[in-house]
């Protein structure tokens, strides 16, 4: 029996000019929300990401590079 896979969603931690961001990976461009603090935009990225499951949170420096990634179920 073939298993059904589901598609994770994906919310992603960058900076963007000058401020931190939390983007869906498949949101139309400029679709974000913008916070001062990087710990506010990662809490706000887990709030969503457990409205969706299963979901992924990518957290990023800012220099862009991968700093951190977890699974929400």
């Amino acid at each position: 029996m073939a298993t059904i896979q589901t598609a994770r969603t994906v919310y992603h931690v960058t900076m963007h000019e000058g401020k931190w961001v939390v983007r869906r990976a498949d949101a139309p461009d400029g679709e974000f929300d913008s916070f001062e603090t990087k710990d506010e935009a990662i809490e706000r990225a887990r709030t969503k990401a457990q409205r969706k499951p299963p979901s992924q949170v990518i957290v990023h420096r800012a220099d862009g590079s991968v700093e951190n990634e977890f699974p929400v179920s």
